[in-house]
């Protein structure tokens, strides 16, 4: 049947609570997203997260939930941030994750993203790729 990608992004300011992806680039999405006819599987989880600033270090952490997914929630790490030099700094982290985690069609997803440590304002783009 194929494959089908949906991506969401955002600029979360720092959370320790897990915060909806509802943005693709400029434009503003329904973090809520139906999983298409055929797909029952989420095979691949993409993320990039970037920061821009000074003493703050942090894991990001992206959650996938709704109820598409036949397990539960599933949250995965996505890369830590060091503490950047004491001017303006940057760093990016980019992670592609196996999973197989099982879907209904028809039904809803949504990712959203958290921190644990310090918290930044953090820019963060996810894509789960689906599959039959």
């Amino acid at each position: 049947m194929g494959t089908i990608v949906v991506t969401r992004t955002g600029v979360v300011t720092g959370s320790t609570s897990f915060q909806a992806l509802s943005a693709l680039a400029a434009s503003t999405v329904s973090s809520s997203f139906t999983v298409a006819s055929g797909m029952t599987k989420i095979k691949v989880l993409t993320c990039g997260q970037a920061v821009d600033a000074t003493g703050e270090s942090f894991q990001g952490l992206i959650k996938i939930s709704g109820n598409a997914l036949q397990n539960g929630d599933a949250v995965f790490t996505v890369g830590g941030q060091n503490v950047v030099g004491t001017s303006t700094g940057s760093n990016q982290n980019f992670v592609s994750i196996d999973t197989d985690l099982d879907v209904v069609p028809g039904n809803s997803c949504e990712i959203s993203y958290a921190q644990v440590g310090d918290t930044a304002t953090v820019d963060v783009a996810a894509t789960l790729q689906f599959s039959s």
